[in-house]
């Protein structure tokens, strides 16, 4: 019977001792096997690069670089369409209004920029190309200013044919009102107010019948008495145009200065002076003016 136990003892022990090695290999297995997918992991991570992540500041720069590539190509695009097409059908109204008042055909008028910018470099204030005594591109003050030289330049030399109809004028002082002010807005050193005011102490403020007549709203004089224009546009803009050539121009830009030239008289002392009756009608008239709004368009003229 002792021998029985003795043995049933042993294979007891012998079963434990089984057990526990089972338990052991069954987890130093699982050990070692995350332990190898561990350091799989790392080696994978570290051969395989992460998913870069989007940085703020690369991001605004590639916007920035984009917006710089979009700006450069619309400058340049619409640089490109500047040419003087381009320019002819910007400002084609105000082409066609002075065309008409030089008594022009528009289509030959347009015609003949064209001819004269070809193999040229576009000028938009020199629509005509017009040249200097040395050869040299004239650059003139804005654009307004160079399309009416253009057109002075044409009547000057009879490069074109022009009708000439006399219209006289029988329309309103405001009408002549806002050509000045237009017209001011070209010749740009001559004073709008004072040109108003010199215009209406010449003519009535702009109603004496005879001279609308004649155009001349200005007392202008010529070797058969009263310088006579066209039609009232351009009798207004020869008045605007010799204020600044002559007076303007030539540094005379006050009142006092003007008159001197413009309306000169003799004092008591035998000076010559500018008419004291004169200055005062002038004084008198931009109070009334200096209160304007000098707010007028080419649209405002050809309504």
């Amino acid at each position: 019977m002792k021998t029985k136990k003795a043995s049933n003892k042993a294979l007891k022990h012998i079963v434990c001792c089984i057990i526990i090695i089972v338990a052991f290999v069954v987890t130093f297995t699982k050990v070692h096997a995350q332990n190898l997918v561990s350091e799989s992991t790392n080696e994978v991570e570290s051969v395989v690069p992460l998913k870069p992540q989007l940085n703020e500041s690369l991001l605004e720069l590639k916007r920035i670089n984009r917006e710089e590539v979009n700006t450069t190509f619309y400058s340049s695009h619409v640089v490109l369409e500047k040419d003087i097409n381009y320019y002819i059908n910007e400002n084609l109204e105000e082409l066609t209004f002075f065309a008409n008042m030089f008594g022009y055909d528009i289509e030959s008028i347009k015609n003949d920029i064209i001819e004269r910018n070809k193999n040229t470099e576009y000028n938009e204030t020199n629509i005509a190309n017009l040249k200097d005594v040395e050869g040299n591109v004239i650059t003139y003050p804005n654009t307004s200013y160079g399309m009416v030289e253009y057109f002075y330049y044409l009547t000057n030399n009879s490069e074109l044919t022009r009708t000439r109809n006399l219209v006289p004028y029988e329309g309103s002082s405001d009408y002549v009102e806002k050509l000045i002010i237009y017209y001011t807005k070209i010749y740009n050193n001559v004073d709008t107010s004072v040109a108003l005011s010199i215009g209406a102490a010449e003519s009535g403020y702009y109603t004496v019948k005879y001279m609308l007549r004649m155009n001349n709203v200005y007392g202008g004089m010529g070797s058969n008495g009263l310088i006579r224009n066209d039609n009232i546009e351009l009798g207004v803009l020869n008045y605007i145009r010799m204020l600044s050539l002559n007076y303007y121009g030539k540094g005379l830009d006050t009142i006092y200065e003007i008159g001197y030239v413009y309306c000169p008289t003799v004092n008591e002392s035998g000076y010559k002076i500018a008419s004291p009756h004169w200055i005062n009608l002038v004084n008198k008239a931009k109070e009334k003016y200096d209160t304007y709004s000098y707010d007028v368009t080419i649209n405002d003229l050809v309504k």
